[in-house]
């Protein structure tokens, strides 16, 4: 087994296929940051659309358990998820409301009420009371407002470090370069598979127009003591959550990324600990078309992220951080890509992830499953089969 990719979905898969006794090598190219290492690390177990997805985010927790019983520490924590807003947030998205019920926009939002409603009726299907709460404002100018939910978090830092370990023990055979494109009949193993998030169409071309690509940008704070300084004297979140925006707008972008016609970009405002540093906020860049494309000129989605900062905490927008970007891969449809490719025998594909952390362990065993050939193992791949494609099985 070859598999291409050494992000959070090729280490999985591997450590899955080594578990079933597979002989397997990892390709990892081993250029800078990953999308896994700039991650926040969320696992919004409770959180999947009703069907076999909701059932394999619900499982996440147990899977990350499983994972560090057999392979060691790899960085998972139940935390708490808390979503901040303003009221003068809430009164935009009313007002982008009404907008977009008289035609003046292309897509709806929800007002506060409504977004506050579907949140709570998602999680409650899988949390109690005492797990959702609305917590009053945060003193000061322009005070915010927080639902906070039981969730979970990968420390992504710690997760770098232990998974290369965890990959030797299991007898992953990890070696690093790059890979040419594919062709078929000639694959370099006698199974391959892709899983190299962003970079998977330059080794196969005939890949779904459903797996898309972003540009996601993070501030990275490394200095610990003003990390834990900005932690503790924090009025919306605690040490060990994450921060994140009611109102945020990557998704509704992945959502319409079919639709665009020009480069689009927003900024998500919230923070997550990692490592003993912190990350800071997102942006996130959508091009037409398939494409990966150059890294986008950083300096004004640096100067819009630390903005948004300010309005949640003076502080964030000056802090001594370094903005990082990374190509991130995505389905547009919401659903992952995890099956076989079509006119390519041996040839798998592994990617658009769109919740990375609540998806991959349980689906890398799926997969696993359906590479080793176990009976109905690639019915129970959600996607494996989700539209005809000619490069798609």
């Amino acid at each position: 087994m070859l598999v291409i990719g050494a992000g959070l979905a090729g280490s999985l898969l591997a450590l899955a296929l080594a578990e079933r006794g597979a002989v397997v090598e990892l390709l990892d190219p081993g250029q800078g940051c990953s999308a896994t290492g700039l991650s926040y690390g969320g696992v919004p177990w409770w959180a999947g659309a009703p069907g076999p997805m909701d059932q394999l985010m619900a499982s996440a927790p147990a899977a990350w358990s499983h994972l560090e019983q057999r392979h060691g520490p790899l960085g998972w924590s139940p935390c708490s998820l808390r979503l901040h807003w303003s009221d003068a947030e809430a009164e935009a998205e009313a007002e982008t409301e009404v907008a977009a019920a008289a035609g003046q926009v292309a897509f709806g939002h929800s007002g506060l009420d409504q977004t506050l409603a579907r949140v709570e009726a998602l999680a409650r299907r899988h949390l109690g009371p005492d797990q959702v709460e609305r917590l009053e404002a945060s003193p000061g100018p322009g005070g915010r407002r927080v639902l906070r939910l039981d969730y979970g978090r990968i420390d992504c830092r710690q997760l770098s470090l232990a998974l290369p370990q965890a990959l030797e023990r299991a007898g992953v055979r990890r070696r690093w370069g790059r890979c040419s494109p594919l062709q078929a009949g000639a694959l370099p193993g006698r199974q391959v598979v892709l899983a190299a998030g962003a970079g998977c169409r330059e080794l196969w071309s005939a890949l779904p127009d459903r797996l898309r690509v972003s540009w996601a940008g993070v501030l990275r704070l490394e200095d610990g003591s003003l990390s834990r300084e900005l932690l503790n004297t924090s009025a919306l979140t605690q040490p060990n959550d994450i921060l994140m925006p009611l109102f945020a707008q990557r998704q509704g972008l992945e959502q319409r990324a079919d639709q665009i016609e020009q480069p689009e970009w927003v900024v998500d405002a919230g923070l997550a600990p990692w490592g003993e540093g912190l990350l800071l906020g997102q942006t996130s860049l959508i091009r037409p078309g398939t494409a990966c494309g150059a890294s986008p000129q950083a300096a004004a989605l640096e100067l819009e992220l630390r903005q948004a900062l300010k309005r949640i905490d003076p502080r964030l927008g000056q802090v001594p951080a370094s903005f990082q970007q990374v190509p991130v891969s995505f389905s547009s449809s919401g659903t992952p890509l995890a099956g076989p490719v079509a006119g390519a025998p041996g040839l798998w594909l592994f990617a658009g992830l769109s919740s990375p952390f609540a998806l991959a362990p349980g689906l890398a065993v799926l997969l696993a499953e359906a590479i080793s050939g176990a009976p109905g193992a690639l019915e129970r791949l959600p996607g494996a089969t989700e539209e005809p494609n000619p490069g798609w099985a």
